[in-house]
């Protein structure tokens, strides 16, 4: 099992949060062997935002990222530094950013924000441009609004709630948990432009052009562990609590956390998976829409870059080639 273990090439992927459930079905991927198969071993790391990890990407000390395409397309803008990143997987192919207020708040709609302040995750938050860019697009320019940085969990809810904030603007899970504190909110339509594709896998492009398969093996690991995830929920949540003892709850308090962490998990797993066969896919659309919004936000002043530059597509048939069935059948034996 030493020589085994040591065979085990790590692979670095960056968080954009503190370790929370949504590392799951990484987790269950670890207990099913999935790593494993690939000769990989995961290593987790916490760090928070675009801003901090996109430089840790292009120093080499991460192999990747679950980040917000935002920066991609903003890099490759006339004056702007090219950041170098490459979107190779598609990580959330349903966007999981909310806008959200109390509900008795007055905000009815995105176009009664001028004036507000937003709570975000951090300053340097890629969905800090998005939201920039929906505000404009709907007339309200940059500095008619204040974003502050807020975290994520109970000090981002008490912000809310004290009205220190008027609007969050986080994800969809920290939302739900915010419900299941007892607190009432309502969630602002958002643009049906900015609803698709919101995250993905982003590499360094020298990396990538160096070892593709390495990349590809990775996200075989990924379309696998969500697809086991979604197939026995309470044996992926298990498994973040085993991987995670100190974040785990104490045991008689169990039966009721794990009623929770899977309403929060439900909604991800919405958002996490696409189609069978082409798991981890982008859409073109997805991208064309992007831009096309970012440009009505204000953002993007040449929206002809070629898209190749931003993502591929080329590993997706190594992403799907495995056994649904199987994957299903394992991760419903597991405990």
């Amino acid at each position: 099992m030493a020589d085994a273990a040591k065979a085990q090439e790590p692979f670095r992927f960056a968080w954009p949060s503190a370790i929370n459930s949504g590392v799951a079905p990484l987790t269950f991927a670890e207990a099913l062997g999935f790593f494993e198969a690939e000769d990989l071993s995961l290593e987790l790391i916490s760090l928070t935002g675009s801003g901090v990890i996109i430089p840790q990407l292009t120093v080499g000390n991460i192999d990747a990222a679950y980040s917000g395409l935002e920066p991609a397309v903003l890099s490759h803008q006339p004056d702007n530094p090219d950041l170098g990143i490459y979107f190779v997987y598609n990580f959330i192919p349903n966007s999981i950013w909310e806008m959200v207020v109390l509900e008795g708040s007055d905000i009815q709609s995105i176009e009664d924000m001028r004036g507000k302040t937003i709570g975000v995750l951090a300053l340097g938050s890629s969905n800090v441009i998005t939201s920039k860019a929906i505000l404009q697009s709907k007339g309200i320019a940059e500095d008619e609004v204040t974003f502050q940085a807020v975290g994520v969990g109970a000090a981002a809810y008490q912000a809310l709630i004290s009205g220190q904030i008027d609007v969050l603007n986080l994800f969809d899970t920290a939302h739900s948990r915010l419900e299941l504190s007892g607190t009432a909110i309502r969630r602002l339509e958002y643009p049906e432009s900015f609803s698709g594709s919101s995250h993905g896998i982003s590499v360094a492009r020298a990396t990538y052009d160096e070892k593709p398969e390495f990349f590809g093996k990775f996200g075989r690991i990924v379309a696998k562990a969500n697809l086991a995830c979604a197939a026995n929920l309470e044996a992926c949540i298990r498994s973040y609590w085993e991987a995670y003892p100190e974040l785990a709850p104490a045991e008689a308090e169990r039966g009721e956390a794990m009623e929770r962490e899977k309403f929060v998990l439900t909604s991800r797993l919405e958002n996490l998976l696409g189609e069978e066969g082409q798991y981890g896919a982008f859409p073109e659309g997805d991208w064309l829409n992007l831009v096309a919004a970012l440009e009505a936000g204000g953002l993007v002043t040449d929206p002809d870059v070629p898209l190749n530059r931003y993502y591929t597509n080329d590993l997706v048939p190594m992403f799907n080639d495995f056994d649904p069935k199987e994957v299903v059948r394992l991760a419903e034996q597991a405990e």
